[in-house]
């Protein structure tokens, strides 16, 4: 796991290894280990600098998604809560298995469509429906 994150961070993980359960298992083992608002930061930026090392490009509707980022974060920080105490490899498998196959679940909080917002790709959108923490 700490392979993992170290080869997301410097921009050395395979493309094809950077899937939705990557974003979680990575977010996971942040908050666990850092607290939400840190977390946060650190996705911010290792995901962008993740998405140039790999040839993408951070833009308007492309790359990093500011609101995606904070509600998973959020979302994460919420389910640590929830079953604490527990190990960081532990908690990071479970994050991943709670969350891996909701990808509609901004739905619950959002009434429009989060992911092609370019508003909320730039800057962190409110959930419109309920709070996220």
């Amino acid at each position: 796991m700490d392979a993992f994150v170290a080869a997301f961070e410097s921009g050395t993980l395979p493309k094809e290894r950077w899937t939705h359960g990557a974003h979680l298992l990575t977010g996971a083992c942040y908050v666990h280990a850092l607290g939400v608002s840190e977390a946060t930061n650190r996705m911010r930026l290792h995901v962008r600098r993740y998405n140039e090392a790999v040839g993408g490009k951070n833009t308007e509707t492309s790359g990093y998604h500011e609101t995606i980022t904070v509600a998973w974060i959020k979302l994460i920080g919420r389910l640590l809560r929830d079953v604490q105490p527990i190990a960081r490899a532990e908690f990071a498998a479970l994050a991943v298995e709670h969350f891996v196959r909701q990808g509609d679940i901004f739905r619950r909080y959002y009434d429009f469509d989060v992911a092609k917002s370019i508003e909320a790709r730039q800057d962190w959108v409110q959930p419109t429906l309920q709070p996220l923490d």
